[in-house]
């Protein structure tokens, strides 16, 4: 019998309690973006200048041309529950701006090596700098009106936390995605955002949203984009439906304020998506409620609310889309992939050029095959018969019956290929480079992956704005479509969450798949072959990039038994 000793309740320390604090208020380097620059905000911010390096890892910076603080307020500002936001139980109720707990800097500076300089006025101002909680000094500092907050070595002296961040590509797209919502709630104030010696958005100020979609999701989505406006008693839709950038984006703020609500978020996703289950449009969505009929006051880090009658906010929402009605194009079909033909040469890398092969036959039309001169060859999984349901190849060998499915067969080939470092990828230059237009956190993935897709021979480069530029793709894969080839990897890799996986084997598992032949593709038996030598070739011919099996056998003593015949 083990007996334990209760603890006597104390007070905890000061710095303990900036520790818990911190770990819900900061979870990644994006969370201090947002609440420096939500600060920026509510201090009057026109012009907000946000630097990153390392992703955030190692550098946040937030500089603004707001009010300013005086020296009195600037040291008040780094205790908790110290804000100018609120005084009273009725503020509460009706809160106006985006900050108020009065938690964000001591958080911030309990985490990090923090450095606040502010003044209200050209000229004098007033420096402080924190070392994980700690003031280490304080003095006057020339600058001009405004403040900027510079934090450093985010997690330094605490390695539990410091391990849950991610990549530095993965941070970066946060940060960028964090900056673009807040700037969609705001056109009228002008955002920068540069990461090391890169800007990465430049956002002037704009009258209102319109004028500032085409630098969130590009000129030509833009001019795409149907507008939401409805609304349904004082609750108030307003925003637009852009046709699918590729990274599955939805914003929705709440009076001002970026949120993330599960039923409305639901909703609106449902909203979104087709009778395939993909998404067929984007949505900026803002919504505005009376103050005192939704709670902002719910989560430390304020990206959760709570409406006092939350279903009929999801049917003003709801009826709002359904008005737009949108009709946008979805992906571009890639069923012409399709293997190269036996005679294009002897050379490892092949195009995969749709017009070497005859066009597939309609849906339903007979399959004549033509009798062989001579048996055919024997492959390593046994004799080729034929496709079943133009999906799968059937073979059979001594002792069983055996499908393979060719999408993942195909795409296995195309995966082992692309990352063959014996021999790297050629690349197909495109005669005229193809811009595609991302969202900004895309547009971010793309720089900081640009090494690892050059090294499998997607060559892209930086263009204006959020744009990039395809300059070429690797030889396995067909140029035509690019845009939407490298559109759906970014995708991919922006929604890839397995930390040990590698940005190259990621961005090599998106290829294949896009641009391996698809199910319900018809293969002439020289195909079908061609592709069965190619995965014999391979190292793992039994499961794709992404775990799904390839080789299904069916032993024959298995298939006399349920038939009845043992």
């Amino acid at each position: 019998m083990y007996l334990h000793r209760v603890a006597r309740i104390r007070l905890l320390p000061d710095a303990l309690i900036n520790l818990i604090a911190a770990g819900e208020v900061v979870e990644r380097p994006a969370s201090i973006v947002k609440e420096l620059v939500e600060n920026a905000l509510d201090a009057g911010a026109r012009s907000i200048t946000v630097r990153l390096e390392a992703g955030g890892r190692q550098l946040v910076a937030v500089e603004d041309d707001g009010c300013g603080m005086d020296p009195d307020d600037a040291l008040l500002a780094l205790e908790r529950h110290a804000t100018s936001k609120i005084a009273t139980r009725e503020d509460l109720a009706t809160i106006a701006t985006l900050g108020f707990r009065g938690e964000a800097l001591p958080s911030i500076a309990a985490a990090s090596h923090l450095v606040l300089e502010t003044a209200t006025a050209d000229g004098l101002g007033t420096r402080v700098e924190v070392e994980f909680g700690r003031i280490l000094a304080t003095g006057p500092c020339a600058r001009p009106r405004g403040t900027v907050v510079t934090v450093r070595d985010l997690f330094a002296r605490l390695p539990a936390r410091l391990k849950f961040l991610r990549t530095e590509a993965t941070e970066l797209r946060h940060a960028v995605a964090t900056v673009a919502g807040l700037a969609f709630t705001t056109p009228a104030v002008g955002f920068t955002l540069e990461h090391g010696p890169r800007t990465l958005l430049r956002l002037p100020p704009a009258a209102d949203l319109a004028q500032r979609l085409p630098d969130l999701a590009g000129a030509l989505r833009a001019r795409q984009a149907r507008p939401v406006r409805h609304a349904s008693g004082p609750v108030r839709v307003t925003g637009f439906l852009l046709p699918p950038g590729g990274g599955r984006e939805v914003v929705l703020a709440v009076n001002g304020r970026v949120v993330r609500d599960r039923a409305l978020s639901g909703a609106v996703n449902r909203a979104l998506r087709g009778p395939s289950g993909a998404a067929e449009a984007d949505a900026y969505l803002a919504v505005e409620v009376p103050a005192e009929d939704v709670d902002v006051n719910v989560h430390p880090a304020k990206t959760e609310v709570r409406f006092a009658d939350p279903g009929r906010v999801v049917a003003a929402v709801m009826q709002a889309l359904a008005a737009a009605r949108p009709t946008m194009h979805g992906p571009v079909d890639v069923r012409r992939v399709v293997l190269a033909p036996p005679n294009a040469g002897s050379g490892r890398w092949l195009p995969l050029e749709p017009a070497a092969y005859p066009a597939a036959e309609p849906a339903g039309a007979p399959r004549v095959q033509e009798a062989a001169p001579a048996p055919p060859p024997a492959t390593r999984w046994g004799r080729y018969i034929g496709q079943y349901r133009d999906t799968y190849l059937v073979l059979e060998d001594a002792d069983a019956l055996v499908l393979i499915d060719q999408h993942v067969a195909h795409e296995r080939v195309l995966f082992e290929r692309l990352l063959d470092r014996r021999s790297r990828p050629p690349v197909q230059g495109l005669l005229l480079p193809e811009i595609v237009e991302l969202s900004p956190a895309l547009a971010a993935l793309a720089a900081a992956a640009a090494p690892e897709l050059e090294a499998l021979g997607l060559e892209l480069e930086a263009a204006s704005g959020a744009s990039v530029r395809i300059l070429g793709v690797p030889a396995p894969l067909p140029a035509s479509g690019a845009g939407d080839l490298v559109r759906h990897l970014l995708a991919d890799l922006a929604d890839a969450a397995t930390p040990g996986e590698g940005v190259r084997e990621r961005a090599a598992a998106s290829l294949a798949c896009r641009a391996a032949i698809k199910k319900n593709r018809p293969l002439a038996r020289a195909e079908a072959e061609r592709l069965l030598a190619d995965l014999a070739e391979v190292a793992d011919p039994h499961r794709c990039p992404h775990g799904r099996p390839i080789v299904l056998r069916l032993p024959h003593d298995e298939i006399e038994r349920r038939i009845g015949r043992r």
